[in-house]
């Protein structure tokens, strides 16, 4: 990528927007999409000019609410291209702080991702989805950043961020273009000295485990890639299995990410290979040595994988040296919100342990005489948004950014110190604001207002506890006497945010907190000091225990678990939760399902997925399964491991250029012709498939072995080369499980398996038995190459030619991977051949296509009898 002048982040945007790498690679854990530079600045162009019709312009507020996916960062481009300015809010947020953060900023529009449910609200909602809120059909693309009016000064507003929670009003950090750049063009100035150095390893791939709210993760996902003309990989869950998958399928080279998430890899690792578990005996040797001795945790994450990416908050040294030991580069570096965001950055080949290294070009950092970090330079806000009717007002915001600008160095609340070579080395905080292990930031006195809210409570004071080297929301109380700690704490955390929630408690022995004379400000260091001298004079709260109460306790700091006992009164956070799955499957021996754990609330719901009361009816007998009303619900099981209901492997070399070359060759020479010897084919409705690009979902009623070769006698030739059917896993049992049945019987199975296979290019799919999610990842891979999935949704072949009921597994498969689903009629197959004939008889067979449908929602049920009566009505 060219260098060129930076006045403003559109001068950034313009200079990629002609690359065709790859720059965006979604996997939301169903199907995987792919973006290039290209396409994402086309999309961003036609999304301004969308805005720009919607009469949202220059200066206007927009809110992005979503998990990370490419449409988020077309927005974001989008928005700026217009003028218009980004409020990002974590998607995890409350939809009550989402609708006061709107009314804060005024704000014209809110872009909802698919993980979050649409707040009730006057203001516009647009679903920031491929389909809806990226408009790529546009012919608008010509639109260029000069078409839109941004001040060429770069100090026009691009962004504001909130840092605040629930309780208090929340608090907006403004970042202009020049913030943005001043961080930019310092890192794209050292990478140009050692851009011929990277790219025999190009192209550099990122996965990026942070929220795009937050600055740092939206630095190293939409800013530093595309120098290096990176790939960015956004997926879905924080599970070890799936980090590792990730890392290592898609050949990343760099993990990007929250301490928190490195703690829980390395207790996956420590598992998987106990030889890490030791100390260091490598040290001071060449990092090939290290390489060789861990070279089995190299294969595990992949060869190309090399380095880790910390920050958004404080790196255990003892952590860092873990991932060290095994050879791999750990770069942390230091920087908050209001330094758009970083101060000082590890350089990745002069890497310095234990420091967060030397502040970036054009920064200026000293230490003030009670040790507090300042900061000065161009990438430091300018100061917290005052809300229009209270500019003229002395506190509120402008009380903060008078405290925060003193002398015109930006206090960071930080304590630290340099060192002989100018490294920052960071020792604490001075201010009050507890950094969570996600790195998010919690205000103390919005938690207290939460618990003095709560009946028993006299007083209240809230904390940080460090907890095996994270710091925790710890709450100091004073009660009345027969006041309930439980019920006070599930209150409290019922109304604040779940990176608020609180963690632990104590109960102060006097009848007031210590307070400041005078101002009455409560003596947080000396209450800090209280705890952390209680817990050390206590049995910790992590004991071992083999019971699944006693394995939650671990995480309830003390508390007493009941199976009514819920997950939020527990205060417990995503990656915490991963922490407790790993710890029941190591326990219980068991496969536990990220999503199922995501949807237990309670102890007994977690309970009854480590302890299965037996098969529910599902989504081809999988995890999806009816309620009584037809509504969806999550229904995973966790499985001993080794069962027989383990990983499923589908076929991916029967999409290789030689099987297709074979199948092409085959097909239309020998199989089909065959099949026309019985078959008098009528054909109708193509004209639903003419503009239809695809991939699309061919759901078809099943009549006989036939329906497969008679839908492909049907298609057209874009369409028929280029389909995927799938066959019945249970049809091929002697194969998937050959030692439940006799050699001979397994040869034979798995010969049917494979010609199928190769010449039709069909996959499993389960009926009976469990691995919808692992089929919906198969499937999505398969439209991720351009096939279409052709599949029968009543599971079983027909005994008169009645169309039976389709099972919801076609609703989920449509609505989860967000193609359309084309209903095909059959009709006369069950006469050519009858699944009690031995050989066909030739007879008369319709085949006939209806009007594709698209399928949104959860009620998978209802989703497949849609499907249903489509193809009942053709």
């Amino acid at each position: 990528m060219s260098q060129m002048r930076r006045d403003t982040l559109l001068d950034f945007f313009e200079d990629f927007a002609t690359l065709d790498d790859t720059f965006i690679v979604h996997d939301d854990g169903y199907r995987v999409r792919e973006a290039t530079y290209r396409q994402v600045a086309e999309a961003a162009r036609a999304f301004a000019a969308r805005l720009r019709d919607a009469n949202v312009t220059q200066g206007d507020a927009i809110l992005i609410w979503s998990e990370n996916r490419a449409e988020w960062i077309v927005a974001l481009w989008g928005a700026l291209l217009a003028g218009v300015v980004v409020v990002p809010v974590d998607y995890r947020t409350s939809p009550d702080l989402v609708l006061r953060i709107a009314s804060i900023v005024k704000a014209k529009l809110v872009l909802v991702g698919e993980e979050v449910e649409a707040p009730k609200t006057d203001v516009a909602i647009w679903r920031l989805t491929q389909q809806a809120a990226v408009d790529t059909d546009r012919a608008n693309f010509e639109v260029r950043s000069s078409n839109f009016e941004v001040d060429p000064s770069g100090r026009g507003l691009a962004e504001i961020l909130f840092t605040s929670g629930a309780t208090a009003e929340p608090k907006g950090v403004t970042i202009t273009h020049r913030n943005v750049l001043a961080n930019i063009i310092p890192i794209e100035r050292e990478i140009a000295k050692y851009r011929r150095y990277i790219r025999p390893f190009h192209p550099l791939r990122f996965l990026n485990l942070l929220p795009l709210s937050h600055m740092f993760g939206q630095s190293m996902a939409t800013f530093v890639p595309p120098m290096l003309a990176g790939t960015v990989v956004f997926s879905h869950g924080y599970s070890p299995v799936e980090i590792l998958r990730q890392i290592k399928s898609r050949r990343v080279s760099v993990l990007v990410c929250v301490p928190k998430v490195l703690d829980v890899l390395r207790e996956h690792v420590e598992r998987t290979a106990p030889e890490t578990a030791g100390p260091d005996t490598l040290a001071g040797k060449h990092w090939a040595w290290r390489w060789w001795r861990y070279r089995a945790v190299h294969h595990l994450f992949g060869w190309k994988f090399w380095c880790i990416v910390c920050g958004a908050a404080p790196l255990d040294p003892a952590l860092e040296a873990f991932w060290r030991k095994l050879g791999f580069l750990v770069v942390q570096g230091y920087g908050l919100t209001e330094t758009a965001p970083i101060v000082t950055l590890n350089h990745p080949l002069h890497a310095s342990r234990g420091t967060v290294g030397k502040p970036i070009a054009g920064v200026q950092v000293r230490i003030a005489e009670d040790g507090e970090i300042l900061v000065r330079g161009e990438n430091v806000t300018s100061g917290y948004y005052v809300p229009e009717g209270e500019r003229s007002a002395t506190g509120g915001a402008a009380a903060e950014n008078a405290a925060a600008f003193e002398d015109s160095w930006f206090h960071t609340g930080d304590v630290g110190e340099l060192d002989a070579d100018g490294r920052l080395l960071i020792k604490g905080r001075k201010k009050e604001m507890i950094v969570t292990p996600q790195g998010l930031n919690v205000f103390p006195e919005d938690v207290e207002r939460a618990l003095l809210a709560q009946p028993g409570v006299t007083d209240a004071a809230v904390v940080g506890r460090t907890v095996d080297g994270e710091e925790r929301i710890h709450a100091v109380l004073v009660l009345e006497p027969g006041a309930d700690v439980d019920a006070i704490v599930r209150g409290a955390n019922g109304g604040l945010e779940d990176h608020q929630r609180v963690w632990s408690t104590s109960i102060w022995p006097g009848q007031a907190l210590p307070r400041t004379e005078g101002t009455q400000k409560l003596k947080r260091r000396e209450l800090q000091r209280w705890v952390a001298g209680e817990s050390s004079g206590t049995t910790s709260a992590r004991t071992a225990g083999t019971s699944v109460t006693d394995i939650v306790a671990r995480y309830a700091a003390g508390r007493a678990i009941a199976p009514d006992t819920t997950l939020d009164e527990l205060g417990l956070s995503s990656l915490d939760r991963v922490e407790l799955m790993m710890a029941l499957e190591s326990a219980f021996q068991t496969t536990l399902d990220e999503t199922a754990l995501a949807g237990a609330t309670r102890v007994g719901d977690i309970e009854q997925l480590v302890l299965p009361d037996g098969a529910i009816e599902g989504a081809h007998g999988g995890e999806a399964a009816e309620t009584r009303d037809g509504a969806r619900t999550t229904t995973s099981r966790a499985r001993p491991a080794g069962s027989a209901d383990g990983p499923i492997v589908f076929p991916s070399w029967n999409r290789s250029w030689p099987a297709w070359f074979l199948r092409r060759i085959s097909l239309p020479t020998w199989i089909l012709p065959l099949g026309l010897v019985f078959m008098k084919m009528k054909v109708e409705g193509l004209d639903h498939l003419k503009g239809l690009t695809g991939p699309v979902i061919f759901a078809a009623n099943h009549q006989s072995h036939l329906d497969t070769p008679a839908i492909l006698l049907a298609l057209p030739a874009r369409w028929r080369y280029r389909l995927a059917p799938a066959m019945a896993k249970e049809f091929f049992m002697a194969h998937f499980y050959p030692e439940r049945y006799s050699r001979r019987e397994w040869f034979t199975n798995s010969l049917n398996y494979y010609l199928s296979s190769e010449f039709f290019n069909a996959f499993p799919l389960p009926q009976r038995e469990a691995g919808t999610r692992q089929t919906l990842r198969y499937i999505g891979e398969v439209l991720a190459d351009d096939y279409s999935v052709l599949i029968f949704p009543e599971g079983k072949r027909t005994e008169h030619g009645e169309i039976g009921r389709f099972m919801p597994g076609v609703g989920m498969i449509g609505a989860r991977l967000g193609v359309p689903v084309v209903p095909v009629r059959l009709e006369g197959l069950e006469t050519v051949l009858h699944r009690t004939m031995r050989f066909p008889k030739r007879g008369p067979v319709r085949v006939a296509f209806g009007a594709p449908l698209t399928l949104e929602g959860e009620n998978y049920a209802e989703l497949a009898e849609r499907v249903r009566e489509a193809v009942q009505g053709m």
